[in-house]
């Protein structure tokens, strides 16, 4: 049976052609026997009146059988063949054209020393064309020396043993030449480094409750901490013991947010651990009074928590302010953050300011219930009341039984609030200052008004207006 056959769509007649991809892709980076063998099997694909078998090609050839045979496994890890059986040996050629990328190949001559250095390092199995090319490709791409890599090969199997596979080693020769550990010196020294980090290693894996050894991701980490972020001994432990989750990626997340933080100390780290649990339970506090149940705290800290605590309300006026708002009808954060805000833009900020406030609304909330009540209504105060109070007694400084006066001259009217305004105001214009004077207003005859001259009017510009009634220029002396 031929060991050798087209596939399908690599059927040719009469002839052998060669691919121009194998030609300018693969055919310079191959040795002389590499290129025999593959042009030789495609002669016999296409003649198989010749003796096709493994033996006759490696008379033809002056090659070794087992050199052909690992030859077409090379040849099989870069898409060029199928091996369909090893015993006997069935190989079908591929085309060319259907790959989707020829990888790219190096002199074997070129790295010779260094393939037979690294063969040794794995006795147990013979390594690849396929990985022999992959570490080929990184010397070519950083640059680092041969005797470097090989140190780095031996220091994964010494970490992940034999078996430990190509992709992994170059990740980690990949990393270290990008922090420009290139020659066998500076493999040296990151050696050194893990080697000096054993101790305070240890501690980490204790403090996360962690058992057994730590990988080389870990060990990068931990060099990674104490060099380019800063931390020393204390502080890394500290942060690993109050760490919820006993992961090297949780503390490696939780150390780099110190860092963003500017904490470094142990000292610095405990107080912030604190204030976060402080936060926290301000936020469970919250929740609780108002009426609200989150399964992450985290977002609720950073958009409420954080901003009201900046603003200076502790835990118990914000209990307070919650619990005021959970009777009030007002439900939710946001609700919860509008009234916050309010009480800060007022400066009311204390425990004490914000009993006084809630006194001094609702102790204003029973006159203004008694207003409506003497204008012949029985509704409930709502704020458009509260802003009239405010008006009448500070702004136009009329007292309580004025006020109540000038409710009961409403009753029976369509509109209470409009006339009591209209009264009040026109009170205010005539400089009423007592219930004396307000009730001789109320029942004095309306008295002949002396023609008011014509004013003669004219148009006036859009900066004129804003002079007079921009940002509230009209004052009592105006008037």
């Amino acid at each position: 049976m031929a060991f050798a056959k087209f596939s399908s769509d690599f059927l040719m007649n009469n002839y052998t052609l060669v691919d121009n991809l194998f030609i300018t892709e693969l055919l310079p980076n191959l040795e002389s026997e590499e290129i025999k063998i593959y042009i030789y099997g495609q002669y016999l694909c296409m003649n198989q009146s010749k003796d096709n078998s493994l033996e006759e090609m490696g008379k033809a050839l002056g090659v070794a059988p087992s050199k052909i045979v690992e030859t077409f496994q090379f040849f099989e890890d870069n898409g060029l063949v199928k091996i369909k059986s090893k015993m006997p040996l069935e190989v079908e050629y591929l085309c060319l054209k259907n790959q989707n990328q020829l990888p790219k190949k190096y002199k074997t001559g070129k790295y010779s020393d260094f393939s037979s250095h690294l063969q040794t390092l794995f006795p147990s199995r013979m390594l690849t064309p396929n990985e022999f090319n992959e570490y080929f490709g990184f010397l070519e791409n950083y640059a680092m020396d041969q005797d470097a890599l090989l140190m780095v090969v031996q220091f994964c199997i010494d970490t992940k043993g034999e078996t430990v596979r190509y992709p992994y080693v170059l990740t980690i020769a990949k990393d270290w030449a990008s922090q420009g550990v290139k020659t066998v010196e500076d493999v040296e020294i990151k050696l050194n480094d893990f080697e000096t980090q054993s101790e305070l290693m240890r501690k980490v894996l204790v403090a996360l409750n962690r058992k057994g050894a730590a990988d080389l991701e870990e060990k990068q980490m931990l060099i990674n901490w104490t060099t380019n972020l800063g931390f020393n001994q204390e502080a890394i432990i500290c942060a690993a013991k109050s760490s919820k989750s006993k992961t090297f990626k949780a503390l490696d997340a939780k150390l780099n947010e110190f860092y963003k933080l500017s904490i470094f100390t142990e000292q610095e780290i405990k107080n912030y651990n604190k204030h976060r649990e402080e936060l926290e339970d301000i936020a469970l506090t919250v929740n609780n009074e108002i009426g609200t149940s989150y399964r992450e705290l985290e977002p609720e800290i950073e958009t409420y928590i954080v901003p009201w605590t900046n603003k200076g309300f502790n835990k118990d006026t914000l209990k307070k302010i919650a619990h005021y708002c959970f009777i009030s009808g007002v439900r939710g954060l946001e609700g919860l953050n509008s009234i916050i805000n309010n009480f800060y833009s007022k400066g009311i900020i204390s425990n004490e300011a914000i009993e006084e406030y809630v006194s001094n609304q609702v102790h204003e909330g029973e006159k203004i219930k008694k207003i409506i009540e003497a204008s012949g209504s029985m509704r409930n105060v709502s704020s458009s009341d509260r802003t009239f109070y405010q008006t009448w007694t500070k702004d136009w400084g009329f007292t309580d039984d004025i006020i109540l006066f000038a409710a009961e001259s409403a009753v029976g009217k369509l509109y209470a609030m409009s006339y009591i305004n209209q009264l009040l105001s026109k009170w205010k214009n005539a400089n009423v200052k007592t219930l004396e004077e307000a009730q001789k207003a109320n029942t004095a005859p309306a008295q002949k008004t002396t023609p008011v001259p014509q004013i003669k009017t004219r148009d006036y510009t859009s900066e004129e207006l804003k002079g007079v009634f921009g940002n509230n220029n009209i004052s009592d002396s105006d008037i």
